[in-house]
């Protein structure tokens, strides 16, 4: 199942970092954890912006699975003004997001490896946000993933950029 720290390195935010530690720590004999594996009383300050999706068509290509919402944290309210627990990706207010999260989303259950990474929210709420987020495989048997957990911080872009121009000057 996973080998290596690979992911690990490449996460930029200690948040994203914490979470999957304590996923791969939830991790027993080579497989993946369950839903039922993961406390959330060892999450509480993350909890506003984790979400647990379910896959329907788990089995099926590609095209033909869809994502659905079972739990989300109460901060996701600040991006979308709505409550999105029970709702599809798919069916979401995000514009050409829809197609991203498809593919991260199928890519975690076709390489069957956790991912991180930054987008934009694609919400007019979150215009003026960077999402670092990272999704985590978990299986009900602990080999088939049925649904995936996910952390997702927000941050002002122009906390990002001005972070990246800091940066920028120190390799000037």
């Amino acid at each position: 199942m996973l080998k290596g720290n690979a992911l690990r390195h490449q996460m930029v935010l200690p948040q994203q970092t914490a979470i999957y530690d304590y996923w791969r720590s939830r991790c027993k004999n080579g497989g993946f954890p369950s839903r039922f594996d993961i406390e959330p009383e060892h999450l509480t300050t993350h909890l506003p912006t984790m979400s647990v999706l379910e896959v329907s068509g788990v089995q099926a290509n590609a095209a033909q699975r869809r994502f659905r919402y079972r739990l989300a944290g109460t901060g996701f309210w600040n991006l979308f003004e709505d409550e999105i627990q029970g709702r599809h990706v798919d069916e979401l207010p995000i514009g050409d997001r829809r197609d991203y999260w498809h593919r991260i989303l199928g890519s975690i259950i076709d390489k069957r490896r956790p991912l991180a990474g930054v987008t934009r929210p694609g919400t007019p709420l979150g215009a003026h946000l960077a999402q670092f987020w990272i999704r985590m495989p978990l299986s009900s048997d602990g080999n088939t993933i049925d649904m995936i957990l996910g952390y997702d911080h927000l941050v002002k872009l122009s906390t990002v950029e001005d972070a990246q121009e800091n940066v920028s000057r120190l390799y000037a």
